[in-house]
């Protein structure tokens, strides 16, 4: 049977506890996008539906177009 210093097997689980926590938290291991493909009609729903959104955020103020491409977000 072999000897194993309990403080430094200790010390070794925390280390590798703590990466697999951080990685969890992170998000690392999880997908950032569904892998499903979006179906066409949806998609043109959610541009119209973005478009729309940005429309109404240039017409009240809250985003400032300050040049071509170039826009300020007053909040």
């Amino acid at each position: 049977m072999r000897k194993i210093e309990y403080n430094s097997y200790i010390e070794k689980l925390r280390k590798k506890s703590l990466n697999l926590y951080t990685k969890w938290v992170a998000g690392i291991d999880k997908p950032l996008r569904s892998s499903r493909p979006r179906d066409p009609e949806e998609e043109y729903i959610l541009f119209l539906l973005d478009r729309h959104r940005w429309d109404q955020a240039l017409a009240s103020g809250r985003i400032e177009k300050i040049g071509p491409r170039r826009y300020r977000w007053n909040g």
